[in-house]
């Protein structure tokens, strides 16, 4: 018997091998991936940074810069932070003749002596019993209020309640 082979019909031969993904695409899905990643990885330092409020047992612990590590009192424990772009917040707990005498050391303009505990003034009847700012802290009758502005402008604001000696500190930098 003679057995005859047919020829393929076109089309219907063995399937042709799959195709490799091409290089050209690696490169697209990488960059893509690059593209996401970094400003995820961007608002996440960010949030690190802005985002969380901080616990420290004395300002020797605290990793920010000097500039806003200097407006602690040094003598501060039990501080809490947050930190927003140009300006912090904290609560501490530091003594009012220490409180006083970073004070009259951090403000007193060049040549000049500062008695910052002659110029604390009560806190505003208005905010008795309210809470100020992002931290939730709570004015008390026993709250007196010390404010100063620095030499480039900035604003630093101290709430101290004299009972306790829990102090509310806010900084503005400029």
């Amino acid at each position: 018997m003679k057995q005859t082979t047919s020829t393929p019909v076109k089309g219907q031969g063995d399937p042709a091998p799959p195709h490799s993904k091409s290089p050209r695409r690696r490169i697209v899905l990488k960059i893509a991936v690059l593209v996401l990643a970094l400003p995820l990885v961007f608002v996440l330092i960010l949030f690190r940074i802005y985002g969380v409020d901080t616990h420290h047992a004395s300002r020797s612990s605290i990793w920010w810069p000097e500039r806003g590590r200097n407006l602690i009192p040094p003598t501060a424990t039990d501080i809490t932070l947050r930190r927003d772009l140009l300006d912090h917040y904290a609560i501490y707990t530091v003594s009012e003749k220490d409180l006083n005498a970073f004070l009259d050391k951090r403000f007193a303009r060049p040549g000049k002596a500062l008695d910052s505990f002659s110029e604390r003034r009560p806190a505003a009847h208005k905010e008795i019993g309210n809470v100020i700012a992002p931290l939730g802290w709570v004015v008390t009758e026993e709250t007196v209020f010390y404010g100063y502005s620095a030499s480039n402008g900035g604003g630093h604001s101290y709430y101290h309640d004299t009972k306790t000696g829990l102090t509310y500190q806010e900084s503005a930098y400029w």
